[in-house]
């Protein structure tokens, strides 16, 4: 039977008569395999073959010759095949008459053997004559041995279809065969012409050989081999090349379509007569397999692959139903022979080596294995070699079993999948035929040039398949003892039972063998070059590189494939233990894991994982063997691999939580049955098996290579088991620095995917490990997590702290009272979840207040899941204020040690500091010694009233309101009451004690707006009932005792650097009452625009001035006037008019316009002043009230009065204050207007849900009766006036200074009538258009000079005037303009003026 590796090549069979294919064989072969051919099929898409690899076959040899048909008919019982006829060559050359027939018998399935494509006969002919005389015959009687006679019927063509194929005639032309021809195409008129020679020769052979139709296929090439460097010659010989290699792909082409249009229809007609009684799958088995083979051999893997995977399908549907289907019983071998032989000889080694030591047994079982070295397929080393047993023969005899027919189909879907791959396919002989290329991919192939992802796809079809394989090989096995009849075994369970030893054995070699088989397959140089620095990392020593070395094996796949085993190859009976140097570190595996790839192909991190799961197969399958060894220290070496390990063997605790049988499905108990070498077929296994050192350090290397792999193909909780593995392996041979860094890196892994049952023996091996190398920190924080672990929670069933595991209890009870003890003398906490050791924390939202203290008290429950009491030092709550622009925050501590019970527990907690506010919880922290259990509740997820996380309710979205008690102390701010233009500003803290008898406080004030400076160096204390003691420093002022229910206002200088409408101040002040100190702290917000604007207009007379002030809203807000005054100096006498009505209201639209008559009080001396008096500076002087801060004011005395008469007392401060930041940020202009006018405020205007938020944040005991009596307030307080006179607490005083301007003269003119009618006590009149006499008299004073020179007597001023008048109405004659000196003034002529109109 041919090899596999022919379907690789499509065969051509060549005749050479003339011995001439050894001279062209060598620039023949430098144009193959054949580049870029396309197939066309009617019924499938164009298909691309980029490259077809053909074998040249001389006619008569051996491989063109041998027909496997004689070894079917020795094996198989099907009939002679039927015969051809020989017949004449027609002209008319039609498509199918290149049909071949053989003088040989031809089985009757088609697709068995492997026959040419293309027959091709070479020609060396240099004239016609000779032609004529020898070579026209010969290859004339050539074409009629090869071809069917036309007249054959249609049956036995289509039979014949299945080997199709075509012929071409090459004619070879020599230099010495005569003059060179320019190309094989030459014209028939230069033939005429007598030119002969090889042009002729062509012409004749088309002539006589090809078709006269128009549609013949031209069977004749010319190729002429030269020599020198000729230019014309070249060209020539590249054109006949040419045209030979595209008629060899055409005519390729051509018989492959004919075969696999023949195979198409006969596969359609089989399958439809596979509910016929008689079908047989074998044979169709073998027929479609001719079909994919013949895909294969032209390139097209996918399509073959794809053929193979329908077979398998078939194969599988045919093997589930074999039972009830009697027909295809027989098609099938119950077992294999050569598994049972391999059990007959395991169990006469069982007999054999009854009562010898292990070291015996490993021996001869090792000379065992090399005696049976024949059968390796039992062993599975050689899993992918197709031709390990000529699989079709057994097929078409219906004498192949199911685990042969699995391994064939694997290992040929296999091959097809490395070939696309661009990777070697292993074999037992792997040699290519003579001159025919393989194409196995050379040592020079670049990494790029093999597809990882499809090595990853054979990996990860080989595991499924070993999986499968191994039930296969078990039912194989037991058939082979007891075959099956009609479904039944005719042995008892008992008698299956004592055989199950060896049968695990030979599963778990072959499996074993097999894994490496796939491991050296699919192993490429990419993958190599990234391994090998993890594994240098991982094992720094020359070991580790030998085993690196030894995981690559073969850099080539040009040999047969040896054992390239992970293991070391001593045969030493008791090697060394691996030193902690020779073990990876932390820090190595840490840096393992960053390292980056060397190299970016595409489908290494997934060939890495795969490769991964091999090496673990391997390392599974060798504790399953040695688990069922009888061999203690083997035992003792695989429970040392363990987690959970006490004194009696415990069960094996899985990642994957599956049986520890080590697949058996039905879970039955183990069973002993003697040395592990009763069926081990290798030796290496064997070798691993041989001792506890050996067998732990081939688990070691496994467990390094595997966690290597996993690391490279991104596989993280693959890469986290196998470090546990390691690290349990180095705590039992106690290299605790190294098993504690591997825990290390495991402990957050299991904490993340909640593996309790794993966990807790890891955590208890970490301890003990940093507890050996005197980690105190870290022993403390894993021992919280094991009592954490170990807690009973009342939302789970009730369990011990002992965790019962398989065998016995896991007792952790001591750690909780080892890991207080111990944390005292650590210099820092360790911190540790709340959740985790305590359930049912509820913090009260609501503040409870207590007499004759300051500060709030809240309630914390607690429940203790613990095993025992903890006795708590501190508990803390941090309260955090919700407004986002200032950060406060509140710690609410306990009042001095408690002991926590377990269960519930209440503890009262009490903060001495009071900032009003709402706040959230941010922080739980309970501290016992250096033991802290902290919760964040930032962390926490979005909260809808009722859901909790992790035991603990979400506390992030607990609100708590804050407020001062009514009698606790209480800090205002306020501007300053006296605002004097011109002059640095103020604000004003009014302190107010309360009940509290203060012995020593500070007060500290901190700008929180932009631009705003604070000068508390020159802080000054208005009430003088207090002192102050330092302000140096800034910010801070401290001050002396204060009195109870005293208030002491500070007044705090500021300046701005912008323009700032609005300041924020924060004031926080610290005091102390009777030792106890407590703080309170609150931040106002000041409008700093002043409501006012003064506005004047001078009007100077002789001896008088009159100054017009007007006073206007600045901010459209209304504003009541109380008072307002200027008073006199030394220098001005002034007199203002009295206000009408106190207070009086000013608008926007209507001022306020005040005219003051000013008078010197003494002219002589005003021109003789040499400097400016003190005294010349007038002041006015306005007393002044916003209507926004009476209505307020009004409203909260009137709340005020209310609450002190009510049952609410307590809650006056919250209530008074939010009504006032409600008010004020509610009234709107037009309601400050109406106010105003009516004098009033109607509460019924109030909003609905004023004082919803602020009941919040009270109990709901108290929220609805507080609710009830407010709404009862605003029904019997509808109207609310203001008081008559302006509150004292209101009043705004602004002082405007201003200074008489200075005037050099002032000219006064007045105009005198003299004819005018009318006596005395009568009025004067004048009669139209007569003249009218007028005297215009003017005069001047300096008495509004200061200057000593403008002003004086003998300084000469020039004065001009002009009289003016409307044309329209008078006419003026005289003179209109005249001067004057100011030294003197002389009486001026008068002035006739004619009225000329009645004036209208």
């Amino acid at each position: 039977m041919e090899q596999s590796k022919s379907s690789r090549k499509v065969t051509v069979e060549y005749t050479d008569p003339s011995g001439i294919y050894t001279v062209i064989s060598e620039d023949l072969q430098k144009r193959l395999p054949l580049r870029n051919l396309y197939w066309n099929s009617a019924t499938r898409p164009l298909r691309s073959i980029s490259s077809l690899h053909i074998e040249l076959v001389q006619t008569g040899s051996s491989a063109s010759s041998s027909d496997p048909s004689e070894r079917v008919n020795s094996v198989g019982r099907h009939g002679d095949a039927e015969y051809a006829e020989d017949r004449d060559i027609s002209r008319d050359n039609r498509p199918g008459s290149g049909v071949g027939v053989k003088k040989e018998r031809r089985h009757q399935i088609p697709g068995l053997r492997q026959t040419p494509y293309l027959k091709i006969f070479f020609l060396r002919c240099s004239d016609v004559e000779s032609y004529r005389a020898t070579y026209r015959k010969q290859i004339r009687e050539w074409i009629k041995g090869n071809t069917l006679p036309t007249q054959s019927t249609a049956s036995v063509n289509t039979q014949e279809f299945h080997d199709a194929f075509e012929w071409l005639i090459v004619h070879v032309v020599l230099p010495d065969d005569g003059r060179s021809i320019s190309r094989a195409s030459t014209s028939k008129s230069e033939n005429r012409n007598g030119l002969g020679g090889s042009s002729a020769v062509v012409e004749k052979l088309r002539a006589d050989f090809n078709g006269s139709s128009k549609t013949a296929v031209d069977r004749v090439s010319l190729v002429q081999i030269t020599r020198g460097p000729q230019t014309g010659q070249n060209q020539v010989s590249t054109d006949g090349w040419e045209d030979f290699i595209a008629k060899t792909k055409s005519l390729i082409l051509s018989s492959f379509d004919l075969r696999v249009t023949q195979y198409e229809e006969d596969i359609k007609e089989r399958e439809a007569q596979m509910n016929i009684p008689g079908w047989n799958f074998n044979t169709f088995f073998v027929l479609k397999e001719g079909l994919a083979r013949g895909f294969e051999s032209i390139g097209l893997v996918e399509d073959a692959l794809n053929g193979y995977r329908e077979l398998a399908v078939g194969l599988n549907t045919i093997i589930e139903g074999r039972d009830d289907n009697e027909q295809h019983r027989e098609h099938f071998k119950h077992f294999t022979d050569d598994l049972s032989a391999t059990l007959k000889n395991a169990l006469q080694s069982e007999e054999s080596h009854n009562g010898e030591d292990r070291q015996t047994v490993t021996t001869n079982s090792v000379t065992h294995d090399r005696n049976a070295r024949e059968n390796r397929h039992i062993l599975g080393a050689n899993i992918l070699d197709a031709d390990k047993k000529p699989f079709r023969e057994m097929i078409l005899a219906n004498e192949i079993s199911v685990f042969d027919f699995q391994c064939y189909l694997f290992a040929r879907e296999a091959s097809l999948l490395l070939r696309l791959a661009n990777a070697t396919v292993p074999s037992d002989d792997d040699g290519s035929a003579s001159g025919a290329p393989s194409d196995i991919p050379s040592k020079a192939a670049s990494l790029e040039s093999q597809n990882l992802l499809l090595l990853a796809e054979v990996c990860r079809q080989a595991i499924e398949f070993f999986s499968a394989a191994g039930r296969m090989i078990r039912d194989d096995l037991r058939s082979s003892v007891h075959p099956l009849s009609k479904g039944h075994t005719s042995g008892s369970p008992t008698t299956l039972t004592i055989f199950d030893g060896p049968i695990e054995d030979i599963i778990a070699s072959w499996t074993y063998s097999a894994c490496q088989c796939i491991l050296d397959a699919t192993n490429v140089l990419s993958l190599q070059t990234q391994l090998q620095p993890l594994l240098r990392s991982l094992k720094p020593t020359e070991e580790g590189h030998a085993h690196a070395n030894n995981y690559f094996g073969r850099s080539t796949r040009e040999e047969l494939p040896r054992r390239t085993s992970s293991l070391p190859k001593s045969t030493h009976a008791s090697p060394k233990p691996l030193s902690p140097d020779e073990f990876p570190s932390i820090t190595s595996l840490d840096a393992v894991r960053l390292l980056p790839p060397v190299s970016s192909q595409t489908g290494t991190q997934e060939l890495a994982a795969q490769h991964a799961e091999l090496v673990v197969l391997k390392r599974r399958i060798m504790v399953s063997v040695g688990d069922r060894s009888t061999d203690t220290s083997i035992k003792r070496a695989i429970l040392a691999g363990r987690l959970s390990v006490s004194a009696s063997d415990l069960e094996y605790i899985s990642l994957d939580d599956t049986s520890s049988q080590y697949g058996r499905p039905d879970g039955s108990a183990k069973v002993s049955h003697g040395s592990a070498a009763n069926g081990i077929q290798g030796i290496e296994l064997n070798q691993n098996l041989g001792s506890e050192s050996s067998f732990r350090q081939a688990y070691e290397e496994l467990t390094v290579m595997a966690l290597a792999l996993n690391v490279l193909g991104g596989r993280r909780r693959s890469a986290e088991s196998l470090t546990r593995d390691l690290a349990v392996i180095r705590y039992r041979l106690q290299d605790y620095i190294s098993a504690a860094s591997y825990f290390r890196q495991l402990s957050s892994f299991y904490y993340n995917n909640d593996w309790t049952r794993l966990e807790v023996p890891m955590l208890d091996l970490y301890a003990k490990c940093l507890k050996h190398i005197n980690r105190w920190e870290d022993f403390c924080r894993i021992g919280l997590q094991i009592v954490a672990k170990t807690t009973s929670r009342p939302t789970l069933p009730p369990t011990s702290t002992e965790l019962q595991f398989q065998n016995g209890p896991y007792n952790v009870d001591h750690y909780l009272q080892e890991v207080i003890n111990i944390s005292r003398s650590l210099e820092r906490p360790v911190s540790t979840p709340l959740h985790l050791h305590f359930e049912g924390v509820h913090l009260d939202p609501y503040i409870r207040h207590v007499d004759e203290e300051d500060g709030f008290r809240m309630s914390l429950q607690v429940r203790n899941i613990m095993s025992a009491a903890v006795e708590v030092q501190g508990i803390r709550v941090q309260l955090v204020s919700i407004e986002e622009e200032q950060r406060r925050d509140i710690w609410i501590t306990n009042q001095g040690p408690d002991l926590l019970q377990t269960g519930l527990s209440v503890i009262i907690l009490q903060s001495t500091v009071t900032c009003p506010a709402w706040y959230r919880v941010e922080r739980i922290e309970i501290r016992s010694a250096n033991i802290v259990f902290t919760h964040d509740a930032t962390n926490e997820a979005s909260f809808d009233g009722l859901a909790t996380s992790n035991g603990i309710p979400q506390l992030n979205s607990t609100r708590v309101l804050v407020w001062p008690d009514e009698k606790a102390l209480e800090a205002r701010l306020s501007l300053c009451k006296f605002i004097y233009l011109g002059k640095p500003r103020s604000i004003e803290i009014l302190v107010s004690s309360g009940r509290n008898k203060v012995s020593h406080g500070k007060l500290i004030v901190r700008a929180c707006s932009a631009g705003l400076r604070l000068q508390t160096a020159e802080t000054d204390v208005v009430s003088r009932n207090c002192l102050i003691l330092q302000k140096a420093q800034a910010g801070n002022i401290e001050f002396g005792a204060l009195d109870a229910q005293s208030n002491t206002i500070f007044r705090v200088p500021y300046s701005i650097e912008s323009d700032l409408l609005k300041i924020k101040v924060r004031v926080e002040v610290s005091y102390t009452v009777e030792g106890q100190a407590y703080q309170y702290s609150c931040i106002g917000e000041l409008p700093i625009q002043l409501p006012l604007s003064v506005n004047v207009q001078d009007s100077f007379q002789e001896r008088s001035l009159f100054s017009n002030f007007k006073i206007d809203t600045a901010n459209s807000m209304p504003m009541r006037i109380g008072d307002y005054r200027m008073d006199s100096t030394l220098v001005y006498q002034v007199a203002l008019p009295p206000l009408c009505s106190a207070p009086l209201t000013i608008f926007a639209r209507q001022p306020l316009s005040l005219v003051a008559k000013i008078r010197q009080a003494r002219p002589e001396t005003v021109n003789t002043q040499t400097s400016r008096p003190p005294d010349r500076m007038l002041m006015l002087r306005i007393k002044y009230a916003c209507v926004e801060h009476e209505i307020s004011a009004a409203v909260e005395d009137a709340l005020t009065e209310a609450l002190f008469k009510s049952e609410f007392t307590d809650l006056s401060r919250l209530l008074v204050t939010v009504l006032g930041k409600s008010l004020r940020s509610s009234l709107s202009l037009q309601d400050l207007e109406t106010v105003g006018l009516l004098g009033e405020i109607q509460t019924s205007s109030f909003e609905q849900q004023l004082w919803q938020p602020v009941l919040n944040g009270l109990h709901p005991d108290r929220r609805e009766k507080v609710a009830k009596w407010l709404t009862n307030w605003q029904a019997e307080n509808s109207a609310i006036a203001l008081p008559q006179a302006i509150d004292s607490r209101n009043v705004l005083e602004l002082m405007v200074p201003f200074e008489i301007p200075e005037i050099p003269i002032v000219v006064t003119g007045r105009l005198e009538t003299f004819n005018c009618g009318g006596g005395p006590g009568e009025g004067r009149f004048a009669a139209m258009d007569h003249s009218l006499l007028a005297e215009l008299s003017l005069s001047y004073s300096r008495h509004w000079s200061k200057s000593t020179d403008v002003g004086s007597e003998s300084y000469a001023l020039n004065i001009t005037y002009e009289v003016h008048a409307s044309p329209e109405i008078w006419l003026i004659g005289g003179q209109r303009k005249g001067h004057f000196s100011a030294k003197s003034m002389q009486p001026k002529p008068a002035k006739d003026i004619v009225n000329r109109k009645i004036e209208k």
